[in-house]
């Protein structure tokens, strides 16, 4: 792509704007303030982070020679059966918009979670704050080395919580956005000012980005190609569990470091984020193509969320309460607690009666009542277990931090039986696929994938009960059995790409849809797949009736494996049958005669008799033709 005089432009100002800010800032005083955590004053860890994610999607995604259509079906979370899929799945990505978005988010927050971190461990910092030389007696661990930690240490902790992620994804996910929420949370609880001002750094360099890769934006009036709304694809739970996990983290440094900020600070710092990030988002499909947004239900999350947050990192050390103390003859804590848990015992005796009366998947069943029991149970524990095991009181900020740790599972522990998923050997659909390495691709339409879980989710899984349209890739051996593109997506566009492979070798399967529209009725249309150019007709739909009749004489446009017929038929029976004619062509059957006119706009068949002429079929155009005749 030529480098346009606006991007010249844009580049030069930006490079003049950090050399403004350069002459006039205060630069040693930055610099020593950076110096004080980093190595030479560099958040070697952001950056190696970010150089290994970007060099997984240019390199084992195929990013480098096909930056727009990276390779995705080898990485995504697929199943637990698949491991290479969630051990690569939050490192991958789907589009550059998606690379580019975390990215600038890690580049954004990653640097005050590294500072909060830091590359000295805090026994060397007070070595040199008063005026000593930091030495070492051998015995120090390797976590004590700047460099470790910096290069290892910290970009190994981001890895691990994107793997965490990615393992405990509600289906199949990818992307490193569980991670850089993770990220965001640890930084928002030990700087929440340093962080709101992130928000408004990573939106900058979001706009810097899109302002040099299209400088000039030209777009017309158009409704575009159907697609469930953008909200719907997004990772929400793998969000907020990075989020949760991010401020766990961050609140037991902390802890251990004996620093706390103040909860104003947390509670608005926590709100802005969630509210800017989309922490809020609660999505959940409701039926075929309608998907369900909770925002107002998110909000309120947020809201609550703050208010746990803050405490838990800023909230009193006083112990909780006594319930009931002002009254007289008031229960103990403890008689409380064990009469609370006496209610969950009973209420998960009497779910599991219900289940099992009710003949439910026992495991699946049994194991959500378990959970949401334990959740339940969990604020009860402490007055009841022994006081060797508490030597101190439960305070109001230890109870925030029980909350958000239940929080976490609660979210986490869902996703598994979604992870739990296996493909059969048979479970392509039809007979009109073709085999692309260890992949399978075809199109069908009311396809059900024999694809099942091997928690007992009822009575048959409900992907496999949902009838699937579209071209759909199917691997058994990588557990993928899924719509590679929609139907209504390749009626709109006319042709789309699939693209196939793994570690070192990538396949583009070519979809193309051609059809002929029936005056009155639907259309007849049929799917090609090309790969390697050979060409192999996948679909073929049934033959579409004419409403109209000519002379008594019935005629249907027949898709075929390698053609489209016109059929005619008189009193049931055939009359004959012949491959609809090139553009200002004709053919002959029985007493009609059919000819393709190429005129303005898309070509349309026609029957002649002797003083009639019906037009019975319309070649079928499609978003991309519509675009060149437009140019043309």
């Amino acid at each position: 792509m030529p480098v346009t005089p606006t991007q010249v432009a844009l580049v030069l100002t930006v490079l003049a704007a950090l050399g403004f800010a350069w002459e006039y800032g205060e630069r040693d005083r930055w610099r020593a303030l950076v110096a004080d955590r980093f190595v030479y004053g560099v958040p070697w860890g952001t950056i190696v982070t970010v150089g290994a994610v970007t060099a997984f999607y240019l390199l084992a995604q195929g990013g480098l020679r096909h930056w727009s259509e990276p390779l995705t079906y080898p990485f995504i979370t697929w199943s637990y059966f698949y491991p290479t899929g969630w051990l690569t799945a939050g490192i991958a990505h789907g589009s550059p918009e998606h690379l580019v978005a975390n990215m600038v988010g890690t580049l954004a927050f990653a640097p005050i979670a590294e500072y909060a971190w830091g590359h000295y461990p805090r026994s060397r910092r007070n070595a040199v704050d008063a005026g000593e030389r930091p030495e070492s007696d051998g015995r120090d661990g390797w976590l004590t080395r700047p460099w470790i930690r910096a290069v290892v240490a910290f970009p190994g902790a981001l890895f691990a919580v994107a793997y965490l992620t990615a393992f405990f994804s509600l289906g199949p996910g990818l992307g490193f956005s569980g991670a850089v929420f993770a990220i965001a949370g640890f930084a928002l609880v030990t700087y929440p000012i340093s962080t709101v001002v992130a928000i408004v750094v990573s939106s900058a360099l979001q706009l810097l980005y899109q302002a040099l890769t299209q400088p000039v934006v030209r777009e017309a009036i158009e409704t575009g190609p159907p697609a469930p709304p953008g909200w719907a694809s997004i990772g929400f739970q793998a969000h907020l569990l990075g989020f949760l996990l991010g401020a766990l983290a961050g609140i037991a440094l902390l802890g251990r470091r004996g620093r706390r900020p103040t909860v104003e600070r947390v509670f608005v710092a926590t709100l802005l984020l969630g509210f800017a990030q989309t922490l809020w988002l609660l999505v959940w499909p409701a039926e075929d193509d309608v998907f369900v947004l909770y925002r107002g239900a998110g909000v309120v999350l947020v809201v609550l969320l703050a208010m746990v947050v803050s405490i838990a990192v800023a909230g009193s050390d006083r112990p909780l309460p006594r319930p009931l103390s002002i009254l007289p003859r008031a229960p103990t804590r403890r008689r409380l607690a064990a009469a609370w848990l006496l209610v969950v015992s009973i209420g998960f005796l009497a779910g599991t009666a219900g289940v099992l009366l009710e003949d439910q998947p026992l495991l699946l069943s049994l194991g959500t009542l378990l959970l949401f029991s334990v959740l339940l149970a969990l604020p009860a524990l402490p007055p009841v277990v022994p006081d060797r095991w508490l030597s101190d009181p439960v305070s109001r900020r230890q109870a925030a931090v029980i909350c958000l740790a239940a929080l976490t599972v609660l979210v986490a522990v869902p996703s598994v039986p979604f992870g739990l998923t296996v493909v059969d050997d048979d479970a392509v659909p039809g007979s009109g696929e073709v085999d692309v390495g260890n992949y399978a691709v075809t199109y069908e339409r009311d396809a059900r994938l024999e694809q099942r879980s091997v928690v007992d989710v009822g009575d048959e899984d409900a992907t496999a009960e949902r009838p699937q349209d579209g071209v759909i890739v199917v691997n058994d051996d990588r557990e993928i059995a899924t719509v590679a593109v929609r139907s209504d997506l390749l009626e709109y566009e006319g042709e789309q790409s699939v693209h196939v492979g793994g570690f070192g070798w990538r396949e583009t399967v070519h979809v193309e849809r051609t059809g002929w529209e029936v005056v009155g009725n639907e259309t007849a249309y049929a799917v090609d797949l090309e790969v390697d150019d050979e060409t192999t007709r996948s679909f073929a739909s049934d033959p579409v009736l004419t409403r109209t009749t000519v002379d008594g004489h019935a005629i249907s446009v027949v898709p075929t494996d390698d053609a489209f017929l016109l059929r005619v038929t008189e009193d049931g029976d055939e009359v004959g049958e012949a491959a609809i004619p090139a553009a200002d062509e004709s053919t002959t059957i029985g007493d009609l005669r059919f000819s393709t006119e190429d005129v303005d706009g898309p070509d349309r068949v026609v029957v002649e008799t002797d003083d009639t002429e019906v037009q019975i079929a319309e070649r079928e155009v499609y978003e991309g033709e519509t675009d060149e005749r437009d140019e043309k």
